[in-house]
Formats: C-alpha cells, sequence, structure tokens
C-alpha cells in the first residue's frame, strides 16, 4: 500500500445496522428522568387532578424539543453536577 493511499473516512460514530449501542450513563440518567416524570404526571393526573397531565405533556414536549434541538437541560444539571 503506498503512502499516498486515500484512507476510509471514520466511521467510529456512524450508527450500525441491527446492533444496539450502549447508551451512556448520562443517557440512562435522563431517560430514566423522563420516563419518572411521564409516568407520575399520569398517576397524579388520575388520582389528584386532570391539571397534573400537564405535567406529561410537559415532559413529552421536553423530549422532543431535545430530539430536534440537541438541547436538553437535565443533561446540563447532570454535568454541571457531576463536575
Amino acid at each position: 500500500m503506498s503512502a499516498n493511499a486515500p484512507t476510509s473516512p471514520d466511521t467510529s460514530d456512524a450508527p450500525t445496522s441491527g446492533v444496539c449501542r450502549v447508551p451512556s450513563t448520562e443517557e440512562q440518567i435522563v431517560r430514566l428522568l423522563a420516563g419518572t416524570v411521564s409516568l407520575t404526571g399520569l398517576a397524579l393526573g388520575f388520582f389528584v387532578s386532570p391539571w397534573w397531565y400537564l405535567l406529561t405533556v410537559f415532559a413529552g414536549l421536553n423530549v422532543i424539543q431535545s430530539a430536534v434541538t440537541g438541547f436538553c437541560p437535565p443533561e446540563i444539571v447532570y454535568r454541571w453536577i457531576n463536575q
């Protein structure tokens, strides 16, 4: 192989087909928080007051916003706490 041969692109961040990657601890905590807030909002809405369903709506909108923009407030708080 010559020294001027083109190298293959770095595919370390490329998604692999058919294989799930293991999420980081930070991602697991954020997912756990989103699920907990959603289920808590549902339970409180059912047992306490329908107004608590807004907590579930907030959690869902936050997850959608995070997926679209990449900005996730719980991740920022997690990083700040673990400095």
